[in-house]
């Protein structure tokens, strides 16, 4: 029993809203309206102008033709060539031809096919030699184009005189005096429609396809006449005594749709009053518990109102569609009547399912929201605050934040045009646009934006990482790039945490470096001490005195130069040195930094192999660093350089650059990698008993650099290889 009376409260919801949406929509054009102010009329008296405007009024001549009997050389030359060249037409014409004379025994059927080709092929060859003989044939097709169209007009004109033959009207062209007229419209009328300047809105086309009336298909061209009606007004009506006989069918039709339409919204009051008093819904009749109410509370809130507000909408959509078919069931009832008939049915059926959803939605929101208070608490639960968190989390990087507003803003611009584009031909692709707007981008929206948040997490991570701070591990969420990246990032903290290991390591070396400082400084400073007590000694001879400050003069000046190259390696690698770069010729400079050390090459009996281009190589180079640079590498392969063996010198301009390449053969096996040969105080001599200062490659790196060049060094075995490049200079 409570069940029965819910679905009759339903039902006359359901009469109700219709008898509302029926007002509002189809009931205008019924509603206190007679069958002669109804629409259909109307459209009617409209369709009349825009026929007339083409088929009636000021309709074309031959004469007013004549602009498209004009032939341009473009047109005789696509029209010679629209099959290829002369000879090529001339093959083409043999070969079609070639076949049927083979298969033909009857020589004067063979005749008369070669009679048929010689004829095609002197036609051919015309056209290319008689430009007025291809101008005649284009104009020829051209003239039958246009007498196709003024036939076309005039038996237009002839149906649309008959059509419209109901109507009493009278049109007066300003310009020409002419008059178009049907009855007498100053006759009393049931309708009446006034058009002035009538080529205001509507021209006069005639368009004329030549290729329709080209048979070989050559002519893709057109042209279209235009007639200017701005002068032509009139009227249009329905004498009273001419609506006897006429749309007596329709009439009827309209009549009993009106009724009906009046029937419905008195069923609508009535229900209106039995649901507010004998018949009043209550909150607990509809506070039903279901399996689709289930799944749809378990939506946020805003998201439950926003699908209430659609399937309301729809609800409408359907009811007016439900209305309409009344119409169509009442005026095609003779024809299709069981087509109407099912969409009577159907709409009828989805818009009282539409609105019974709409009722138990609203009653499910209600009772959500029954009691809530507190809007805090609300708040957090819904899209909109997920929403927006995502939006502020997107903005966090305001970089990132903008680019991807703007490309959201770009692609929802270009989807919504082309969707206005598409609904000016129909509304109803507009509505389904819609609906995939609701359905689809919002939540790519809300995804989107869900994502720049984790983005921004991520790359706040990574500035953690960056300034040393190692958080714990991110979040990965799902399988996305985003998620990967993630992924990444924490293996790359793990990275970080190795890197730090490997800086401890570093510590180490720089412990051992200054140990290697300690040592080159000590001992020679041991020596001018130890040397110094024994100068104090007045027992000693002059030559031993003479033999002790001479050994004083070379540690000093060694400790000397220690100090000076660790302080110029300081200064480059603090970026504290300034260069002055000129044009100068690195062969030449070359030249004299060898010849300085041919001797300490004989005697330290190593043979000294130059390759220097005979052309000058230019650079713009500070010449006094870049001096030293040579000499280091000289000096070094000179120092460490196994005796009897060759060192090789050579400069050559490759690629743009110079490059300088010093070859050896070592004298001290080479444990180190190539790599840790510069850094300071690194000697191939571990030992450390030769002289330098273990800074020479250190310094000739660091100049390199300075110079936006680039030093390499490679050892293969006991070969040891320097090669020095720098960019050149025309």
């Amino acid at each position: 029993m409570k069940n029965n009376k819910l679905y009759l409260q339903l039902f006359l919801i359901f009469v109700v809203v219709t008898a509302v949406s029926l007002i509002f929509t189809n009931g205008g054009r019924y509603l206190g309206k007679t069958f002669y102010e109804s629409q259909n009329y109307n459209n009617e008296a409209e369709n009349l102008v825009f026929e007339f405007s083409q088929y009636v009024f000021n309709t074309p001549t031959e004469e007013e033709f004549k602009g498209a009997l004009t032939v341009s050389d473009e047109e005789m030359d696509d029209y010679r060539t629209y099959y290829g060249s002369l000879a090529e037409q001339i093959q083409n014409i043999k070969e079609q031809y070639a076949g049927e004379i083979d298969s033909t025994q009857d020589q004067e059927v063979i005749e008369a096919i070669k009679q048929e080709r010689d004829a095609k092929i002197a036609d051919i060859k015309k056209n290319f030699e008689d430009d007025e003989y291809v101008k005649e044939k284009i104009l020829a097709i051209k003239k039958k184009a246009i007498q196709q169209k003024l036939k076309e007009i005039e038996r237009d004109k002839k149906e649309t005189l008959s059509k419209y033959d109901y109507f009493a009207y009278e049109f007066k062209d300003e310009k020409t005096g002419e008059v178009y007229r049907n009855g007498d419209i100053s006759e009393k009328s049931v309708f009446k429609k006034t058009i002035n300047n009538l080529g205001k809105n509507l021209l006069g086309l005639y368009p004329l396809n030549y290729y329709e009336q080209d048979t070989m298909g050559i002519l893709q061209d057109s042209y279209t006449l235009e007639q200017d009606l701005s002068d032509i007004s009139g009227v249009v009506t329905v004498p009273v005594s001419w609506i006897e006989n006429n749309h007596s069918n329709e009439k009827s039709a309209f009549i009993i749709t009106k009724y009906v339409y009046y029937g419905i919204i008195l069923a609508g009051v009535i229900s209106f009053i039995l649901l507010m008093t004998s018949l009043e819904p209550t909150l607990e009749q509809f506070n039903r518990k279901f399996q689709l109410r289930e799944i749809f509370e378990r939506f946020p809130v805003d998201i439950r109102i926003v699908a209430t507000l659609i399937a309301t909408y729809f609800a409408f959509i359907f009811n007016g569609s439900f209305t309409r078919s009344i119409h169509g069931l009442i005026y095609y009832f003779t024809d299709n009547r069981f087509d109407f008939l099912i969409d009577f049915i159907v709409t009828g059926v989805i818009s009282f399912a539409l609105i019974a959803a709409v009722v138990f939605m609203v009653v499910s929101i209600w009772v959500s929201l029954k009691g809530q208070h507190d809007l805090e608490k609300i708040w957090p639960e819904t899209f909109t605050a997920k929403f927006v968190d995502g939006a502020i989390s997107m903005f966090e990087n305001r970089s990132i934040g903008m680019q991807s507003l703007i490309l959201l803003v770009v692609v929802f611009l270009g989807g919504f045009g082309f969707a206005v584009v598409m609904a000016a031909a129909s509304f109803g692709i507009f509505l389904f646009y819609m609906f995939l707007f609701v359905v689809f981008f919002i939540p790519a929206l809300f995804i989107f934006m869900r994502r720049m948040g984790y983005l921004n997490r991520i790359m706040q991570h990574t500035e953690n990482m960056a300034h040393g701070r190692l958080t714990k591990d991110l979040k990965v969420r799902g399988k996305s790039p985003l998620a990967r990246h993630a992924e990444n990032l924490n293996g790359l903290r793990e990275g970080v945490r190795n890197s730090m290991n490997e800086q401890a390591k570093s510590e180490q070396m720089k412990t051992e470096l200054i140990t290697n400082v300690s040592h080159d400084l000590r001992t020679p400073l041991t020596s001018i001490i130890t040397y110094t007590d024994l100068l104090k000694n007045p027992s000693i001879s002059e030559e031993e005195r003479k033999k002790y400050i001479e050994i004083l003069d070379a540690k000093s000046n060694r400790l000397k130069t220690l100090i000076e190259d660790l302080f110029e390696v300081s200064k480059m690698a603090s970026g504290n040195v300034e260069i002055t770069k000129q044009r100068i010729d690195l062969a030449q400079l070359l030249q004299q930094a060898v010849g300085e050390h041919g001797e300490d090459f004989t005697a330290a009996n190593l043979d000294l192999r130059i390759n220097i281009a005979e052309q000058p190589i230019y650079a713009y180079v500070d010449g006094q660093k870049w001096w030293r640079v040579i000499d280091n590498l000289i000096i070094n392969a000179r120092k460490y350089s196994l005796e009897g063996t060759r060192i090789y010198v050579n400069l050559k301009s490759y690629e743009g650059n110079a490059e300088l390449t010093v070859k050896n053969v070592a004298k001290y096996e080479l444990n180190e990698e190539a790599s840790q040969l510069i850094e300071r105080f690194k000697r191939a001599d571990t030992s450390r008993h030769t002289e330098g200062s273990g800074l020479g490659l250190a310094i000739a790196q660091s100049i390199v650099d300075l110079h936006d060049g680039q030093l390499d060094i490679a050892v293969d075995g006991d070969l040891f290889k320097v090669t020095v490049s720098i960019p050149t200079e025309k």
